[in-house]
């Protein structure tokens, strides 16, 4: 129903610069029946006090404080809290289209689904024009096709610009020890479901790409849990018959071996990186061969890049000819 209640749930740390830009894009809704709840994941600055002045003002906003403890147990006390038939996850620096709830709600209950996937614009502006949407439409789709548009790696693999029938939402959690991929575990864990899936083709989710983000900061090993979070994925998936989440984690876990292996060369974590890297490659090895919804072009790419670096720095040179800049100040550096 259209008077449903709506929870909008925001992690915040140390975004005191942010996060008022991201509640004004949240209060200013055309739909207006939400609690909007920011979880303060034990901030350093003044996130909070900026949280409780707006709450002053709007008393749908509500301030939950905790130790530091990262994006998924700020998100994961987030849900344990609300209240609402559905939930929807925004990024204390990220900002919505204001009539982001209106449409995702509209879309869920028409085509009767468990989760409604939205697109996002990548921002480097806090202001970006709202122009009105009109005659929306969501088309119910099979999950692999979250996996297959350009460019649009928030639909497979981000927890944002999405609305989740919260009976469904309950049935897994955000992994609390992984820092970076956390988002992917969540959503393919529910796909692994039988989650039934829709898709809105508007852009209603501004991920603002500011510089001293987790995605744009230089390497560390928390960025490397990415790898660790692939791997509990594929474990989690052995026995599932869901041939498709099984062969996408498997090479989406090569992905992140090579990407990290290659990032961490000159830096203080590069044995570590090394070690587990050839630890996960070797676990699955096998059935990443063995997989028959893997290309063979794939595999092979993939175990030459396994056995080289080089090789896979290469390939990426000619992908993305800026990674020839990289890795030769990556070299002096080191």
């Amino acid at each position: 129903m259209m008077d449903s209640l709506i929870s909008v749930i925001i992690p915040v740390y140390n975004l005191e610069d942010y996060i008022e830009n991201c509640l004004k894009s949240v209060t200013a809704q055309t739909y207006p029946n939400l609690e909007i709840i920011c979880v303060d994941d034990g901030s350093s600055d003044n996130s909070a006090g900026v949280i409780e002045a707006m709450a002053e003002k709007d008393g749908r906003i509500r301030l939950i404080r905790q130790d530091n403890a990262g994006v998924s147990a700020a998100r994961n006390v987030g849900v344990r809290n609300s209240r609402g038939e559905y939930l929807i996850f925004v990024d204390g620096d990220d900002y919505i289209h204001r009539q982001t709830v209106e449409i995702l709600l509209d879309c869920i209950l028409k085509e009767d689904c468990d989760i409604v996937c939205a697109f996002e614009k990548v921002t480097e502006r806090l202001d970006e024009d709202m122009p009105e949407i009109r005659d929306w439409k969501a088309v119910k789709t099979e999950y692999k096709a979250l996996f297959s548009y350009n460019n649009s790696s928030v639909l497979g693999k981000s927890a944002c610009a999405k609305i989740y029938r919260r009976s469904f939402a309950v049935k897994t959690e955000f992994p609390e020890d992984i820092t970076n991929g956390e988002d992917g575990y969540y959503i393919i864990s529910l796909l692994s479901m039988d989650a039934t899936v829709a898709i809105v083709n508007e852009r209603l989710y501004y991920y603002y790409n500011r510089p001293d983000s987790t995605v744009t900061s230089a390497f560390s090993v928390k960025k490397f849990s990415i790898t660790k979070s692939f791997d509990r994925i594929c474990d989690n998936l052995r026995d599932s018959d869901n041939e498709f989440l099984k062969s996408y984690s498997l090479q989406y876990l090569y992905q992140t071996i090579f990407y990290n292996r290659t990032l961490a060369v000159g830096t203080p974590d590069e044995a570590y990186v090394k070690s587990e890297c050839r630890r996960y490659g070797k676990k699955w090895m096998k059935p990443f061969l063995k997989n028959r919804g893997i290309k063979l072009r794939i595999k092979t790419v993939f175990v030459i890049f396994f056995y080289s670096r080089r090789f896979y720095e290469l390939a990426r040179m000619i992908q993305d000819p800026t990674m020839r800049d990289f890795y030769r100040n990556r070299n002096k550096e080191g």
